[in-house]
């Protein structure tokens, strides 16, 4: 088995399950730390069956994160300018860790 692209719920505590390799990326919920759903990396063989979604293909996780996130803009922390966010960008940042 290959790595795979993941959406899951973080544990009851708020911490990342055992079988994500990478996680906690693009946030559904995100002020409701019990609910939330992120996207991850599951470790290569890991029984993934318990996950929210499992995703083939970079457009396929693109649509799904489009529902709850949008393209938008932000104030980048170090540089204090705005900057764009692109959710097929962050995606494909995160189909890039499967390489």
């Amino acid at each position: 088995m290959a790595k795979k692209i993941i959406s899951y719920k973080l544990n009851e505590d708020g911490t990342i399950p055992d079988f994500v390799e990478d996680g906690g990326y693009l946030a559904k919920d995100a002020n409701d730390t019990l609910n939330m759903v992120v996207l991850g990396v599951a470790k290569d063989g890991a029984d993934i069956s318990g996950v929210e979604a499992e995703f083939a293909t970079e457009a396929d996780a693109t649509t799904y994160v489009s529902t709850y996130l949008s393209d938008s803009t932000y104030i980048d922390p170090l540089t204090n300018e705005e900057r764009t966010f692109i959710v097929a960008n962050a995606v494909s940042d995160l189909f890039a860790k499967l390489a």
